[in-house]
């Protein structure tokens, strides 16, 4: 399934107003795209991590929640997990005039449907 989500990856062209994005995957391995200073690699990664534990602490509470979101002054979270726990989170620019949302919301329903390639 990785192989399938990084090929996902580098074919997604980029959505106007995201600021960083990564995948992180049940193995505890994330790969993290940034377009921005103010998003170190090193972040994002423990920021996935939290995520994760955030997904795992609301499931064994049974409050299943595939979506989440955190709106902060510079920047807003979201969060998508897949049913096999694969997770995608972006920061995306808080200003909506500077966000393509349509292509975001697209983008996002796609990530959940990717399948393992064949081969």
């Amino acid at each position: 399934m990785k192989d399938a989500i990084k090929q996902w990856m580098t074919q997604t062209p980029r959505v106007r107003g995201v600021l960083a994005y990564g995948v992180r995957f049940t193995d505890k391995t994330s790969i993290n795209e940034t377009y921005s200073r103010d998003f170190p690699i090193v972040a994002l990664e423990n920021t996935w991590r939290c995520i994760a534990d955030a997904y795992q602490v609301l499931t064994l509470h049974r409050f299943p929640v595939a979506r989440m979101q955190w709106i902060y002054e510079n920047a807003v979270l979201t969060c998508v997990r897949r049913n096999d726990g694969i997770i995608l989170g972006l920061f995306v620019t808080p200003n909506r005039r500077e966000l393509d949302s349509k292509e975001l919301e697209r983008q996002l329903t796609e990530f959940q449907s990717i399948r393992k390639s064949a081969g």
